[in-house]
């Protein structure tokens, strides 16, 4: 028995040396071959598959490969290059326009003055103005034939001379003969709408000129009123 287990022992010990035993060089060197070929050939592959697969990405993204490019226009050095943008304007400076009298609006005149009809309201009112600035003189009246009235640049003028009435007190008799005789002047702004001013009276003695010679009656409505000489 124990013979037969040594037997078996030994044999197996053998088979297992045999097995494990060192191959020979040449097989070792081809082996390696094989397996570097083979590598070799993975690694192509996959670097075929990569060049592809990033080369179909490429054209994805952009919608044509390098090679769809359009070429570029080949320029001559001796071409001077031409620009496109617009050329600079520069604006120049207008001369000062020659002065042109027939251009120039013409002034508008002044309104001209002229001599009106006066009614009997005027008269009234005229004659309230200078009892304001006479309270003592109450029964007056305009002297009949010698009363003036007129405009200029809107603004109304009178002139006239005051008489006593039938119911004049002697008081008031006597300040006409001193005054009465001698025209008085009144103004009314027609825009304002203002009441009759007693504004100058001729005095003692009378100018020459006669109302002419009174600065508040406009030069050409003193024209018109014969510079209210009507009255000697």
């Amino acid at each position: 028995m124990t013979e037969d287990f040594e037997a078996i022992l030994q044999a197996g010990s053998q088979e297992l040396a045999a097995q494990t035993s060192a191959r020979p060089a040449a097989v070792v060197r081809s082996r390696g071959d094989e397996l570097r070929r083979r590598h070799r050939m993975a690694t192509a592959a996959l670097a075929v598959a990569l060049v592809a697969a990033v080369g179909g990405g490429a054209f994805a993204v952009t919608g044509h490969s390098r090679q769809a490019a359009a070429p570029e226009a080949v320029v001559s050095p001796t071409t001077p290059a031409t620009s496109t943008d617009e050329p600079t304007v520069t604006p120049k400076t207008p001369s000062a326009a020659p002065d042109n009298p027939a251009a120039t609006p013409p002034s508008t005149p002044s309104p001209p003055c002229r001599s009106l009809v006066v009614p009997q309201e005027i008269k009234d009112a005229v004659t309230q103005a200078y009892q304001r600035s006479q309270p003592e003189l109450v029964h007056i009246a305009p002297v009949r034939g010698t009363f003036y009235y007129g405009e200029c640049d809107g603004v109304l003028y009178a002139g006239t001379a005051f008489t006593p009435t039938a119911d004049a007190t002697e008081n008031e008799l006597v300040q006409l003969q001193d005054e009465g005789g001698a025209e008085k002047y009144f103004t009314k702004d027609k825009a304002t709408g203002s009441t009759w001013t007693f504004v100058d009276s001729d005095g003692f003695p009378r100018d020459p000129r006669g109302c002419a010679a009174i600065h508040e009656i406009p030069a050409r409505l003193a024209a018109l009123w014969g510079d209210c000489l009507a009255r000697p």
